[in-house]
């Protein structure tokens, strides 16, 4: 009888190729699983804008005239629309109401537009305010990415998940505006608009003091944009985010003012400039080109290496066992016989060099008539060591 250890070697190096390329593969899709959501697109929040850059924040008249705010394109100006009732417009108007009322404007038919200038009236007063902190700059610490996630419920969001840090205490009263803005909306009428504000989200769950870093996920939902009249899968162009952060520093809290300044495009499906994610495909394909070139590699290394085990009966309690070494140096440690056999002589243990062939005869106290299971202990050299099994059919042997 003849037995052949390749066979059971192939099928385990296909095993384990098959579980390796599986768990390549899943890692990655449970670690969004557990997320609970599906990022459709991402990209890294930018370094806060020089002290120098002026937040402006406009109030266009009922007919969209702008005539007296700034025009510069280089700056952030961002609009607000106040009339959807007067003009049934699908703008949304209610976040822009109530920022009016914390500049107490009189929002009626005759309404001229007007500029204010990091929340001031004045753009002087905002310059002076920012040469006051530009050599404290940054005075915070701020990195993070904004995400374009797909929910449970299919509808497309933004989360914010971020880290920040002041290095200055700040007053209690600092609070944090995040705008999306559209550059160039439209509304049902055809009325245009540059750089509309479309929502505004107040924060204030951050550290002030000097050091506190604050982990956190801010997110504006699927809900609160639907509200606004924002649906980022069937129109993902041309929406912006700007964080601005408003208070003052602990030692000089004589006025508020702009402390910090983040503005960015958010990013479409299309576009990916998360380069984690970009090079995760090429990371798994060389991972499978080494596991697979290791795998080829031992199996070559294992075909080559395998002893194969023969088996004859010379008598009724006598067995011949024949080992043949192919490249790899082979031990024989120990035989043993599954009861009710039982040997008459131990072998001892032995080496076996490549490429040579051994004898060993097997005898028996007597003759049983069930199959006779004999169990080889071998170590093959750089392979490992294992238990190869061989099973003897004595039923047709003569006493």
């Amino acid at each position: 009888m003849e037995l052949s250890l390749k066979v059971r070697m192939v099928i385990n190096m296909k095993k384990i190729a098959i579980l390796l390329v599986i768990a390549i593969m899943v890692i990655p899709s449970i670690s969004a699983e557990n997320e609970n959501y599906t990022a459709h697109a991402r990209t890294t929040i930018p370094s806060a804008e020089p002290v120098s850059t002026i937040l402006y924040e406009c109030f266009v008249e009922i007919d969209t005239s702008d005539n007296n705010c700034n025009q510069d394109q280089d700056e952030i100006s961002l609009s607000w629309w106040t009339w959807s009732d007067q003009t049934n417009s699908d703008w949304p108007d209610d976040d822009a109401k109530s920022r009016a009322s914390i500049y107490d404007l009189d929002l009626n038919e005759s309404f001229d537009s007007i500029s204010y200038s990091n929340q001031h009236s004045m753009e002087i007063d905002a310059t002076n305010n920012s040469s006051k902190i530009v050599d404290l700059m940054p005075i915070i610490d701020l990195t993070g990415e904004v995400i374009i996630a797909e929910g449970d419920n299919e509808i497309w969001y933004i989360r914010m998940p971020i880290e920040m840090t002041p290095l200055f205490n700040l007053t209690d009263d600092t609070l944090l505006y995040i705008f999306l803005s559209q550059e160039n909306a439209v509304d049902q009428h055809g009325r245009e608009i540059n750089n509309l504000i479309y929502d505004m989200k107040p924060e204030v769950g951050f550290g002030i003091k000097a050091g506190n870093k604050t982990t956190v996920e801010w997110i504006i939902s699927s809900e609160h944009l639907e509200a606004a009249g924002v649906d980022l899968e069937q129109d993902p162009y041309g929406w912006q985010l700007t964080m601005a952060f408003f208070g003052a520093i602990e030692s000089d809290n004589s006025s508020e003012q702009l402390l910090s300044l983040h503005h960015l495009d958010l990013p479409i499906k299309s576009q990916t400039v998360d380069s984690t994610s970009f090079y995760i495909p090429i990371f798994i394909g060389v991972v499978l080109i080494i596991v697979c070139y290791a795998l080829v590699s031992l199996s070559y290394k294992a075909e080559r290496g395998m002893p194969k085990i023969s088996s004859t009966w010379k008598n009724s309690t006598t067995l011949n066992v024949e080992i043949q070494s192919f490249s790899q140096r082979i031990e024989v440690k120990s035989v043993k016989v599954d009861s009710p056999w039982k040997m008459k002589n131990n072998p001892k243990s032995r080496f076996i060099e490549p490429e040579q062939i051994i004898n060993m005869e097997l005898r028996f106290k007597n003759h049983e008539p069930t199959g006779c299971q004999i169990g080889i202990q071998l170590e093959v050299e750089e392979l490992g060591a294992w238990t190869q099994y061989l099973m003897m059919d004595s039923s047709k042997l003569d006493e």
